[in-house]
């Protein structure tokens, strides 16, 4: 409609334009004639030319629109608005907590060691994985992160701790942290801190839920110092900032948000429309979902607003949406729930005949909303991705919308006003759109007050072309017209004095109306404008 609009302002343009080389035309004719060799008098001739030509199609304003378009398989032309929201990521969501264990050995070495000999035991220990009491974690690809041993020791001879976690590996080697602990006679702390990036974190292999098996080797080796056995090992483990690449397990229940999203829709916009009726319209909300977990969406806010007022979308549908997620053999990937408000189940057509300008929306979603216990898992790139996309296929009716504008105008010293008798403006249109245009020009000085108009009332410019039977609604042949307009006298005299025109159209589909009509992308506007105009010139 914006372009139909700019096409009136172009056509008015040229004419003035057109005027401008005739006149020159006109100075032409009389050199090469040469006129002057004749006796003084005045000549009035007449002359006509064509001024332009032009198409205009629906590919064109596609391609100069700055909507987003769609069509069907038939070529029936749609207005996409759409807009993305995405939750926070996953490792934002679910978090690993800071762990920490104390564990504490009782060692006796054997009475009949000899000095240069050594002994060793293995114990093993199970510490608890701290969680949430309800959820259960198998297992970690750690992306950061440290461990910290502090080991206390009152050995007194050279020894050696390791710890060894056979379900803490990294590129398939498993995780063993040896600290020598020199001979002496007072308690040793020795603290080792040690990054964590790229192991992969193993819990209840066992089948114990939360639990980590790990073994402390204690080695001693007999020196000078006399036996004073039990000898005490206290190891303190820290694990701290866990974060993950991927986490497997049963993460119980979490609530991500989508933050209200604002579309704006342009198909209303600076525009005049007294009334409007779509016969169709879909709205899509599409969730791409990649926490490998059951997830419910909560839509809590879901509305239409046009100039402050608001109008709810309502559905069968609304307000709880289950969500589709990959499975374990699609860690990496999303699966995509795409819920459709029609006409069916929804009042999705009365919503844009309400004409907003825009589209508002928000949820809350929560993780295992059953609270079963199922095999889940997050990577720290999870998130759920909605997208609204409201399709407004250009297929209803619209009784009349106007469009107005204003340009400023500067003529008076451009040409030889006094030359001029007449001028007649022809506009030819071969209209494929199923809409008619009128247009009127109206003059106006420097502060926009109109003092006379070119034509005596909206005049028809182009004629709707006549849609065919249902369900297609197709036009199969355009619609001819031609509009004449004449100035002369005090017309042209208010052309010239002018400072502002002010171009106002006003449409409205096929039979004011009361037809239903489609738009097709093959659809087309044919024009073009001639002038003729009488002037005088001395001979």
């Amino acid at each position: 409609m914006t372009n139909q609009k700019n096409i009136y302002k172009f056509l008015f343009s040229i004419a003035l334009l057109g005027l401008a080389s005739l006149l020159t035309l006109s100075s032409c004719y009389k050199d090469r004639l040469k006129m002057d060799r004749f006796s003084g008098g005045e000549w009035n001739p007449n002359l006509a030319a064509p001024l332009f030509y032009g198409e205009l199609d629906m590919n064109y304003i596609i391609d100069k629109s700055s909507d987003n378009w769609g069509e069907d398989p038939a070529g029936l032309v749609s207005l996409i608005y759409i807009g993305d929201q995405i939750t926070q990521v996953g490792d934002k969501v679910i978090t690993i907590e800071d762990q920490e264990a104390d564990t504490t050995l009782s060692f006796i070495m054997p009475p009949n060691l000899n000095f240069g000999d050594s002994t060793s035991q293995i114990f093993l220990i199970k510490p608890t994985f701290i969680t949430d009491p309800a959820q259960k974690l198998d297992s970690i690809l750690i992306k950061s992160g440290s461990m910290t041993l502090e080991i206390t020791s009152n050995i007194n001879h050279d020894s050696y701790i390791e710890v060894i976690i056979p379900d803490l590996t990294k590129y398939g080697i498993t995780f063993k942290e040896k600290v020598n602990i020199p001979a002496s006679n007072s308690t040793q702390v020795n603290t080792r801190t040690i990054e964590l990036y790229d192991y992969w974190l193993r819990i209840n292999n066992g089948g114990n839920d939360n639990i980590l098996d790990e073994y402390i080797k204690v080695m001693i080796k007999k020196g000078t110092n006399p036996d004073s056995s039990p000898y005490n090992v206290k190891v303190n483990q820290k694990i701290n900032d866990i974060e993950y690449h991927q986490a497997f397990g049963y993460f119980h229940q979490y609530t991500v948000n989508f933050d209200e999203k604002e579309i704006a829709i342009g198909l209303f916009d600076n525009e005049t429309i007294f009334d409007v009726v779509l016969e169709d319209a879909n709205l899509k909300l599409i969730f791409k979902n990649s926490y490998g977990m059951p997830i419910d969406v909560n839509i809590n806010k879901f509305y239409v607003e046009k100039d402050g007022l608001t109008k709810d979308i309502t559905s069968t549908q609304l307000p709880n949406i289950s969500l589709n997620y990959p499975g374990l053999f699609d860690v990496g990937e999303f699966d995509t729930t795409i819920v459709n408000f029609t006409n069916a189940n929804s009042n999705i057509v009365d919503i844009v005949n309400f004409a907003p300008n825009k589209l508002i929306f928000s949820g809350i979603s929560q993780t295992n909303p059953t609270g079963l216990p199922l095999s889940n898992f997050v990577l720290d790139t999870s998130a759920i991705n909605l997208s609204a996309e409201l399709e407004i296929p250009l297929f209803g009716r619209a009784v009349v919308y106007t469009m107005q504008d204003t340009t400023e105008l500067d003529l008076e010293n451009d040409y030889d006003w006094t030359s001029i008798i007449s001028m007649d403006l022809n506009i030819i249109t071969d209209n494929y759109f199923p809409v008619e245009s009128k247009l009127q020009v109206y003059l106006a000085d420097s502060n926009y007050v109109v003092f006379d108009s070119l034509f005596t009332k909206q005049e028809q410019i182009i004629n709707a072309a006549i849609p065919g039977p249902p369900p297609s609604y197709r036009v199969t042949s355009p619609m001819h017209n031609m509009a004449t307009v004449t100035l002369m006298n005090h017309n042209l005299e208010n052309l010239r004095k002018a400072e502002n025109i002010i171009i106002s159209s006003s449409a409205s589909t096929y039979d004011n109306g009361n037809k239903i009509i489609k738009i097709y992308n093959d659809y087309k506007l044919k024009f073009h404008l001639s002038a003729k105009a009488e002037y005088k010139t001395d001979y």
